[in-house]
Formats: structure tokens, C-alpha cells, sequence
């Protein structure tokens, strides 16, 4: 699993994070939404040049337990996703914060993502509400 960068996550478990190489966002589902949804199928991904509000729906996850949604975790403007996924699902279930991004976005407010959580407390907020 490629963690290289900033990531701050959201409760319903979605991450934005600034990649450290490129300087570019990203969004994704944690390691941990990867793990409780089990083997995924297939993505309906985000409409790419579309912008999104926090907790907005802006796609799906199917696996083999259940379809999930996937929110954004910010105010967002989708740049391009990761079509990828098209063809191989299962890179998040392998790399959600790599190769199993979801899409690169420009954050509306980038100030914003200090309202969401870093590491240590998705860590800590995981262990208390999920365990």
C-alpha cells in the first residue's frame, strides 16, 4: 500500500490526499472501507469536470458482500478519474491509496480539509466506533 503524501479522511471513510511527487489531489476509500467491503467488482465512478460538495454521492463500490456509496470527502471539482478501475477493480482492494485512487480533484477550498481527520485520528476514530 502506497501512503506517500498528506491524507486527511472523512467518517464515512473516504480519503483526499495531496501526493507528495506531483504536488496533485487525489480522492479515495481507505484501507480500512477496502477491507470491511471485501473483494470489489466493479466502480461507478465520478463524472469527470463535474464539481461535488462534502458528503455529496459521487459514485459506488460493488463487491461481493455489498454496493456502497462513495462521498466526497471536501468540496471538490473532479480533474480526471482513474479509468482504470474500469478494468480492474480489485486495485483498491489492493492499493486504495495509490493505484486504486479514485480521482484526481481540485479542492474548492483547500482550507477545508483541516475539518476532516489526519492519520492519527481516522486511526483513533476507527478503533472507537468500529471495533
Amino acid at each position: 500500500m502506497n501512503k506517500d503524501g498528506l491524507f486527511y479522511f472523512s467518517k464515512s471513510h473516504e480519503w483526499i490526499g495531496k501526493d507528495s511527487n506531483s504536488n496533485k489531489y487525489r480522492i479515495g476509500i481507505s484501507d480500512f472501507a477496502q477491507s470491511e467491503l471485501g473483494d470489489v467488482v466493479y466502480v461507478f465512478l465520478p463524472e469527470s469536470g463535474k464539481t461535488y460538495r462534502k458528503d455529496e454521492k459521487i459514485g459506488e463500490i460493488e463487491s461481493v458482500k455489498s454496493v456502497s456509496e462513495i462521498y466526497s470527502p471536501a468540496d471538490i471539482k473532479i480533474i480526471s478519474i482513474n479509468s482504470n478501475l474500469n478494468d480492474t477493480p480489485e486495485l483498491i482492494n489492493h492499493d486504495p491509496f495509490g493505484a486504486g485512487y479514485i480521482a484526481e480533484v481540485e479542492p474548492l477550498n483547500p482550507a477545508d480539509l483541516n475539518i476532516l481527520m489526519d492519520d492519527n485520528s481516522y486511526r483513533i476514530f476507527i478503533v472507537s466506533h468500529h471495533e
